[in-house]
């Protein structure tokens, strides 16, 4: 017996792809591209914004594929808790 998955939605895509560049820009220091005052003030709410975003798609797509929103849950889940650390550090 073959089991068929359904193919994620095309927003599933881009939120997977926003998590991972955002991901790669932290990385590579991109973030140190960008004045001071700006890139803190929008460092903490990009992931947030992008991990709720991420936690809808893993839910929503947990109905449907649930190979494509185990990955995404995780990366969501270790972003998440990522920006918990990095935003409890930085207003030490």
């Amino acid at each position: 017996m073959v089991i068929v998955a359904k193919s994620p939605r095309n927003i599933s895509y881009v939120i997977l792809g926003l998590l991972i560049l955002h991901w790669v820009f932290f990385l590579t220091s991109g973030y140190t591209l960008l004045p001071t005052n700006i890139a803190s003030a929008i460092f903490v709410p990009v992931w947030l914004v992008l991990c709720v975003a991420g936690s809808f798609t893993a839910i929503y797509e947990f109905k449907n594929n649930k190979y494509f929103a185990i990955p995404v849950a995780g990366l969501t889940t270790i972003s998440l808790l990522f920006s918990i650390l990095a935003h409890g550090i930085g207003e030490m």
